[in-house]
């Protein structure tokens, strides 16, 4: 687990390291996992930072779900696909247990400290790459 979690954490340095933020990073990860490119999804995904810009619910959390989301694809004559919402009520309980918070004010102070995100986005990443399999998806498809 160190090993995987310390693979994350490169990952995710790299993608800060090109101007992304917590949101953009969860779903990057994902898509990198997947071979995917698709930078309308990342642009979209960037209104969730840092709490929605309003310091509101974490970007790492929100980024989260929508990527654990995006491994239910659904086609338009389909009704919506229900199985993400177990997981992303997982996800948010497994956060708030873990980091005593879901807010992003509470988690990084109004100064916006985000020295500890990274960690936690690796963290986050990886926990979302195990609900998936616990679920029987594999996160590289």
């Amino acid at each position: 687990m160190a090993e995987e979690l310390q693979e994350q954490l490169e990952q995710v340095h790299a993608l800060l390291e090109q101007g992304y933020h917590c949101s953009q990073v969860m779903m990057g990860l994902s898509m990198e996992l997947r071979q995917i490119t698709a930078p309308f999804v990342l642009r979209a995904l960037g209104a969730l930072g840092y709490g929605m810009f309003a310091q509101r619910t974490c970007g790492i959390l929100t980024g989260g779900v929508c990527m654990l989301s995006s491994y239910f694809p659904r086609e338009e004559v389909e009704p919506e696909p229900m199985g993400y919402q177990k997981l992303a009520e997982r996800l948010v309980c497994w956060f708030e247990e873990t980091y005593h918070s879901i807010q992003c004010g509470d988690l990084v102070g109004q100064a916006q400290n985000c020295a500890r995100c990274p960690q936690m986005m690796a963290e986050t990443f990886v926990q979302c790459l195990a609900l998936l399999e616990e679920e029987g998806i594999d996160p590289y498809e």
